[in-house]
């Protein structure tokens, strides 16, 4: 997403409105996303507290289908389903990402206001298996700059390189774990920003505080390529075993990356390069070393002392 530069921060007060309750709001990717209305901690807590537990299992979660051109708000309140993942109760939504496409991204906008819900993020496979989970170290903040508010953001990539293969990842859950609730986090005080904006010294002021939420509403934007990506038809994503549903056991040897997706890293920063795309470049070899390939870093940087 593009941050529109515009240094009248102040009239994003204006134009905030209170969010619905729909599960799914579909925006313009560019356009300002209202905060939403904030229950009271105490009030957000107790309203997941009292929430009933929806399903027994994670592959019994509702799973509500998505397009690949999707752009929209995603809340998670009291009129989301609860379940009890590993890392506690939380609101939840659940999603089908689209199959028959293009590699996809994915880019994730929890929005900060006097609260802010600190998401988790895993991804499953066809079979209903954690494929991935980014968490509270995945997620970084981002001020407000133009029309876009305060934010904690992600992006991922989903690979479509082999339309067939039962390991691609076919599902996004979206939910908070206990720990992340009992956090906070600084944001950059708004005249700060509009002093950055005009090239000013940020005046010294204290920065406002948003305290970490069960509840919130995440901005959800996914963005097809725009090309198809080099076939590499026996890939298979590796998987995060000991950070599943949010364990985190340090103790289980990460699995040895496959030689296919070894391979299928080095293509596509060899391709990024092709194209001078140095930033595609390096959230491949990014994401080859969360996959279990730290030598990918290396392969680019050798890549680009070549050239």
């Amino acid at each position: 997403m593009s941050n529109l530069r515009f240094p009248l921060l102040g009239l994003a007060v204006v134009l905030v409105t209170g969010c619905g309750s729909d599960p799914l709001r579909r925006v313009d990717a560019l356009a300002h996303t209202p905060a939403p209305l904030e229950l009271s901690m105490t009030d957000a807590r107790q309203a997941l507290a009292s929430a009933p537990i929806c399903c027994d299992a994670i592959e019994n979660l509702p799973f509500q289908p998505i397009p690949v051109n999707f752009s929209g708000d995603v809340t998670l309140d009291a009129t989301a389903p609860a379940y009890r993942f590993d890392s506690g109760k939380s609101f939840f939504r659940a999603f089908a990402l689209p199959k028959d496409s293009k590699s996809f991204e994915i880019r994730l906008y929890s929005q900060a206001g006097k609260t802010v819900l600190a998401p988790s993020a895993m991804l499953l496979d066809s079979r209903l298996r954690p494929t991935r989970l980014l968490d509270a170290d995945d997620f970084t903040y981002a001020p407000a700059s133009g029309l876009k508010g305060d934010s904690l953001d992600a992006r991922l990539r989903i690979d479509r390189t082999y339309l067939n293969n039962p390991g691609n990842e076919y599902y996004l859950v979206l939910f908070t774990g206990e720990q992340q609730t009992q956090g906070q986090t600084t944001l950059e005080h708004p005249a700060k920003a509009y002093a950055k904006a005009l090239g000013n010294e940020p005046p010294s002021l204290p920065d406002p505080v948003a305290q970490h939420a069960p509840t919130g509403v995440i901005k959800m934007v996914l963005i097809e390529d725009k090309v198809a990506g080099q076939q590499a038809n026996t890939y298979v994503p590796a998987y995060s075993i000991g950070r599943e549903m949010g364990n985190d056991l340090p103790s289980v040897p990460a699995p040895a990356v496959l030689p296919e997706t070894q391979a299928y890293y080095r293509q596509g920063i060899d391709a990024a390069l092709a194209a001078k795309d140095l930033e595609r470049a390096l959230r491949l070899a990014d994401e080859a070393a969360r996959v279990g390939d730290p030598s990918a870093k290396a392969y680019l940087l050798e890549r680009i002392e070549i050239k």
